[in-house]
């Protein structure tokens, strides 16, 4: 019946407020740390009586910014300096499934990066980030930016222009071609996490989205992916077609993941025969529900599946989109490499 309020590390409610008060819509100080919250009745809306209220540590509230939890997800962010960091919260005696070097690692790259650190009582953490698995740490951060894509440039000795809506970006392949995942509408963002980490693990350079109805990045993307989106060139396309036109006119490949056996039609091949690439290629994941859109299918020069290991059930037809996802970068190989 009673608890803290969810938005306890959002805005900050004023210290001697009267019950019921609702709170200021901006925070009391410019200071990322503040201590003043009070505790509210979850049935009524309204506040505590004055002697039950108990000063913890708080946020207060900040533009554009978002609670991440998890050490992998924290660590990932100090590490790459991807976006700046307001605050860390930690649990006192953290008793998890993450051994207690990693947990003071953490604290401690965030001590020495001069970032505001403050331990507060597991349940608050718990209900800042809505009793997802935190691991004793939720760091307060800015959002991720999110960046249109409008295609990807001609490739020599590695290299290649990535043309933002902003400007143009030169980058460096990881492997021996420039490889990159495009998501057509991918929803679910344990999905798009895992999808995200794999992309890293097997050496992609980037990961776009369709814009409109594409999953969009949160901090449970960011823990689904351990932290990878922090480190992975991320972008959102709001319309494919001329971003796949452009970019083949660039010597890309675009290579579609299919359920469907395309082998006799010419269209296509199982993932098994699927030869060495020979250039820098662009693999495209489709929807959960109904697969890869027509439109993008027409800009494919390739379609591969993933063969079948035996007679299955009519309603397993195909793998969750991260298995499959995982499977296709595992099996991608390049000439030369």
């Amino acid at each position: 019946m009673w608890g803290l309020a969810q938005s306890i590390f959002g805005r900050a409610l004023a210290v001697g407020s009267r019950p019921g008060y609702k709170g200021l819509q901006q925070p009391l100080a410019t200071d990322p740390m503040l201590v003043c919250v009070r505790y509210y009745h979850r049935k009524t809306n309204t506040m505590w009586s004055k002697k039950r209220v108990k000063d913890l540590p708080v946020i207060a509230d900040l533009p554009n910014s978002e609670l991440l939890f998890g050490i992998a997800p924290i660590q990932a962010v100090l590490q790459s300096g991807s976006r700046e960091a307001y605050a860390l919260f930690y649990q006192g005696k953290y008793k998890g499934d993450t051994r207690s070097e990693r947990f003071e690692t953490v604290l401690n790259m965030a001590k020495n990066m001069n970032i505001p650190t403050k331990k507060v009582p597991k349940k608050v953490l718990d209900e800042a980030v809505f009793e997802n698995v935190h691991q004793g740490l939720v760091l307060k951060v800015h959002k991720i930016i999110e960046r249109c894509l409008r295609c990807l440039g001609k490739v020599k000795d590695g290299r290649y222009v990535l043309f933002s809506e902003e400007n143009g970006t030169i980058l460096e392949s990881r492997r021996k071609y420039p490889l990159w995942l495009f998501l057509d509408r991918i929803q679910d963002p344990q999905n798009f996490g895992s999808i995200l980490r794999s992309a890293t693990f097997f050496g992609a350079d980037g990961v776009v989205i369709v814009g409109r109805e594409g999953c969009k990045p949160s901090p449970v993307v960011c823990k689904a992916s351990s932290g990878a989106i922090e480190f992975i060139q991320y972008f959102k396309v709001q319309d494919p077609a001329p971003f796949f036109k452009k970019s083949k006119d660039s010597g890309w490949t675009v290579v579609c993941t299919t359920t469907r056996n395309t082998e006799e039609d010419g269209q296509g091949c199982s993932l098994d025969s699927l030869k060495a690439l020979t250039g820098p290629t662009i693999i495209v994941l489709g929807n959960e529900s109904d697969g890869i859109s027509d439109s993008i299918l027409q800009a494919s020069d390739i379609n591969v599946h993933i063969p079948v290991g035996a007679e299955t059930p009519d309603m397993i037809d195909s793998l969750n989109v991260n298995v499959a996802a995982g499977i296709v970068l595992s099996a991608i190989k390049f000439v030369g490499e």
